[in-house]
């Protein structure tokens, strides 16, 4: 596979990396299967989190990288576990990150991240339920208040983590790209994950914050890039019965895109991929997985490269900035 540098860290990654999240239905031998087969086609971004399976993703993936971690760009995020309180306080992260370096049968990861750093738990100190410090929807940062952006304790946690020894690079995730532009100005990360916010429905990571992570030299990646499989399975339903969230923007956007594909005859996941190798300013492109033949067709379409150029530009001309409508919260 074709490689990118992912910014300043220095390190050529795959084009296409592993997402983990969805992994574990599979059992271990085909969770092995999976990571070793894509390891051999040259998949070497492989993004994980202590919140997939409450930490049985981390397990599943730590032994199948028996052997082979030295491979692999690892990367786990910390947060979103039912520690309440915890997102603040640097003893309780570093117990949390060293839970996550047990899991995956190693001493150091290569990047650590800040799991949904645009959620304003991370720099506040107002009370947090339990319900709340596992969300990956709870309440975003707010633009009329001040946070302690370049001191927080999770900076702190990052910080002390990278001094230890126990992790090489360390970043941010999240779901809303103003926000995390503002994340950005402010914080010491080397690379970041960004999730929906880049694809041929949603700009909101070109408009918002990918000149600004350019600019800093900050690695991307992008993630759920096919907004909950909506991007690979056509969800042509909605034309007749469209969902209570769904405005006339998106309406237009997604059905416009769907034609687009339909003149092109190129498949839906297929034409979402190779659109998205359009963005250099996104070094890696992490998919989920729940069968070896997933990573395989992934990686057959990505081998094709780009888009012809007018079909990339009329895919470009559907793409919408928009607020994120996910799970009940709006971003934006």
């Amino acid at each position: 596979m074709k490689k990118r540098l992912l910014g300043k860290t220095g390190v050529t990654v795959a084009e296409l990396g592993l997402g983990t999240a969805f992994m574990a239905a599979q059992g271990q031998a085909g969770v092995d299967e999976c990571v070793a087969r894509a390891m051999e086609r040259g998949v070497n971004y492989i993004d994980t989190a202590a919140n997939y399976g409450k930490g049985k993703d981390e397990e599943m993936l730590g032994t199948a990288l028996r052997g082979r971690r030295g491979g692999v760009f690892l990367a786990t995020k910390v947060g979103c576990v039912a520690d309440p309180g915890g997102h603040r306080k640097v003893d309780s992260l570093m117990a949390q990150f060293e839970g996550s370096l047990r899991r995956l049968q190693t001493d150091r990861v290569d990047l650590i991240q800040l799991h949904e750093a645009d959620q304003r738990k991370w720099w506040t100190d107002d009370a947090v339920a339990e319900v709340e410090a596992v969300s990956h929807t709870g309440p975003l940062i707010k633009d009329d208040e001040e946070y302690d952006l370049a001191s927080a304790p999770c900076v702190e946690f990052l910080h002390r983590a990278k001094a230890q020894g126990k992790a090489r690079f360390i970043g941010i995730t999240g779901k809303d790209a103003r926000r995390l532009a503002r994340l950005v100005e402010a914080g010491p990360y080397d690379s970041m994950m960004v999730a929906h916010q880049h694809n041929p429905i949603y700009r909101n990571a070109g408009h918002f914050l990918l000149s600004l992570t350019e600019q800093r030299g900050l690695g991307v990646a992008g993630g759920a890039m096919f907004i909950k499989g909506w991007l690979a399975v056509a969800q042509e339903a909605w034309r007749r019965e469209r969902p209570a969230w769904m405005d006339d923007t998106f309406f237009r956007a997604y059905f416009g895109y769907l034609d687009l594909q339909a003149q092109s005859g190129i498949p839906l996941p297929e034409l979402t991929l190779r659109w998205l190798l359009g963005e250099p300013r996104i070094h890696c492109i992490a998919t989920g997985f729940s069968a070896w033949d997933e990573i395989a067709a992934n990686i057959a379409a990505l081998e094709k490269g780009p888009l012809p150029a007018d079909l990339q530009a009329a895919i470009d001309a559907v793409g919408i900035v928009h607020p994120l409508r996910y799970q009940g919260r709006q971003t934006l």
